[in-house]
């Protein structure tokens, strides 16, 4: 398989802090770039992949984004062997003490954003324009991010004041922003991925590309977080679309009732070929990682995801409960995607640390695309939309279909209870995704470890171990920006 790598300097610009430089994004970087000269079409989609960059680096959803989302949840703990990220799976950071890297990431991601969207000086065309529109979406993507750790839900009723900070504008050192309010924070994400939605591709070259069908699902999880008035139908509207217009962006679920099903369903996920792997179109975002762009995001020995999961590597130290595990139905395909750890948890096999390109390839270490966004994503965002406009008796029918697909279980419930399913169902699906710690988040639900927990085992709803600090260092840079409340 072709893989579209995309190469960065890490000489981008540093947002709020540090002097800013710009480099050409290919392995030999010309860090002497001066971003005050006008932009060329060439610079914008320079800028544009260092925001990927970004986003795919070890801070970002290269490892750690993903694995903080499930470490902060209720079904992963961290093994005594190798551990590491201790702050979090004892859920002890603080301001001055934290394993979070992203908060800065994020703004680096935006300034690179900006300075695209922002240009006027390169001649518009479809190209500009869609380089423009997908910078709108990774922009809106990294303030999702950002607001989902960094603020209370929406749905809280607390500490609403405590969004984070919009920079629309270049990079300036001389500002120092404050917090927005979740809910204008809220109303950028939507205008920028709406921006990007109408812009992108419809059909992008390769997965690790953000195009249309990803706006549309970001659209509908923004709009299931927020749930203020007629979101739940905007929220159906676009994951329905997705569904019902699959085709038209390259997207299409795997049907484990198929013939070779349960086999295609394992292969996506722990297969060592990435001709079995990558590029599919369940997939709608992934990252693209390899020997070239593993040396500027950081991905490798020390620090990969496939490291922490995966129970053949030195590193491996992230296991799921066993009260986890044994919640799957014994024919739920999903099941054949752990490893027993004795009697204490169970690995996944969803992250190969050795892959090869073809089956006649070599094996190497890490280079395996991570999913982030998927056609799954859709079909559960549509069935939790459907719960939220009154239509529980289709929402059950899709859950049990979908649920169906996956050799699982018969659900049955009505009411409150449903809810509970489809989040159940979201666990199943997507553990070590990243998403459990944010469904229990916008939901306002409590975190309850009752094995394998050392410390905050039991964290109340709205406790503010849901919010996670901002570094000291950046409060006392910018004394505009106040410390969410419980942590000064």
């Amino acid at each position: 398989m072709k893989k579209y790598i995309l190469i960065a300097s890490s000489l981008l610009c540093f947002a709020f802090t540090n002097s800013c430089s710009s480099s050409d994004l290919e392995l030999e970087a010309q860090s002497s770039d001066n971003i005050e000269v006008p932009l060329t079409e060439e610079k914008l989609q320079m800028l544009l992949k260092g925001a990927y960059f970004n986003m795919s680096s070890t801070s970002g959803y290269g490892t750690e984004l993903l694995l903080f989302g499930d470490l902060l949840g209720d079904n992963l703990y961290m093994s005594s062997t190798n551990a590491l990220y201790l702050f979090t799976a004892n859920k002890t950071y603080s301001a001055n003490q934290s394993d979070f890297g992203f908060y800065r990431l994020m703004y680096d991601t935006i300034m690179s954003c900006n300075m695209v969207i922002n240009d006027t000086d390169v001649q518009t065309n479809s190209n500009v324009e869609r380089i423009k529109a997908e910078a709108k979406l990774i922009r809106g993507y990294a303030y999702f991010i950002l607001v989902n750790y960094y603020s209370p839900s929406p749905t809280s009723g607390i500490n609403q004041e405590y969004g984070v900070p919009i920079v629309l504008g270049n990079y300036d050192s001389l500002i120092q922003p404050a917090r927005s309010s979740v809910a204008e924070v809220y109303e950028q994400i939507i205008s920028d991925l709406k921006a990007g939605e109408q812009g992108t591709a419809a059909k992008p070259l390769s997965k690790v590309f953000l195009g249309k069908a990803a706006a549309k699902l970001l659209l509908s999880k923004v709009y299931l977080t927020r749930r203020a008035p007629g979101d739940a139908a905007l929220a159906l509207q676009y994951a329905t679309d997705l569904i019902n217009n699959g085709s038209s962006y390259g997207i299409a679920p795997i049907d484990p009732l198929a013939a070779s099903a349960q086999a295609s369903y394992v292969a996506y996920f722990s297969s060592d070929n990435d001709a079995l792997s990558e590029n599919l179109p369940e997939t709608i975002w992934e990252l693209d990682q390899n020997e070239n762009s593993n040396i500027v995001t950081g991905i490798g020995s020390n620090i990969a995801l496939p490291a922490y999961y995966n129970r053949l590597d030195s590193k491996r130290n992230l296991i799921f409960m066993q009260s986890f595990y044994t919640s799957f139905n014994t024919t739920d395909i999903r099941r054949s995607l752990f490893a027993v750890n004795g009697n204490l948890g169970y690995w996944t096999t969803k992250y190969p640390n050795r892959t090869r390109e073809t089956a006649n390839s070599s094996l190497i270490d890490y280079v395996r695309n991570l999913k982030i966004l998927r056609f799954a994503d859709a079909e559960l965002s549509r069935i939790e939309a459907l719960y939220h406009t009154n239509q529980q008796a289709l929402a059950l029918t899709e859950l049990n279909a979908f649920s169906l697909k996956r050799k699982s279980k018969v659900y049955t419930s009505t009411g409150a209870a449903l809810l509970t399913d489809i989040l159940a169902e979201r666990a199943k699906e997507f553990y070590g995704e990243g998403q459990r710690f944010l469904d229990l988040k916008r939901y306002n639900l409590p975190i309850t470890k009752a094995t394998n927990c050392v410390m905050n085992c039991d964290v109340p709803a709205n406790d503010k171990l849901f919010v996670l600090p901002v570094s000291q260092s950046a409060v006392n840079a910018n004394p505009n920006l106040k410390q969410y409340p419980g942590y000064n």
